[in-house]
């Protein structure tokens, strides 16, 4: 990389940066005997809206952001991560738990 281009260290404190994305939720699970990933689109109040199933990450994504189910890129960026880690626990044949790392 370019000596002359700033540099910045990553850096991110969930406790106090994360904010909720006003439009709702999501829960992420695998199903291994199906070879799938599902997501369950939640409301506030606690209402399954919308069921999204697939084999990978980005197809998922991108019918969220799609229907217009994402309300944050904040909220866009963790969806990416945690459908990346469950599709890789799927292909690997690994636990995935949403929000903890993966274990190998």
């Amino acid at each position: 990389m370019p000596d002359d281009v700033p540099r910045k260290k990553a850096s991110y404190d969930s406790e106090k940066e994360w904010s909720a994305d006003p439009k709702g939720y999501f829960l992420i699970k695998i199903f291994p005997e199906k070879k799938e990933i599902g997501v369950r689109y939640m409301t506030y109040d606690k209402k399954p809206t919308l069921d999204v199933f697939g084999t990978e990450a980005e197809p998922i994504v991108q019918t969220l952001v799609r229907e217009g189910l994402i309300g944050t890129l904040q909220h866009a960026a963790y969806l990416g991560h945690e459908l990346h880690k469950a599709e890789v626990a799927l292909r690997l044949g690994k636990e995935f738990v949403q929000d903890k790392t993966l274990k190998f």
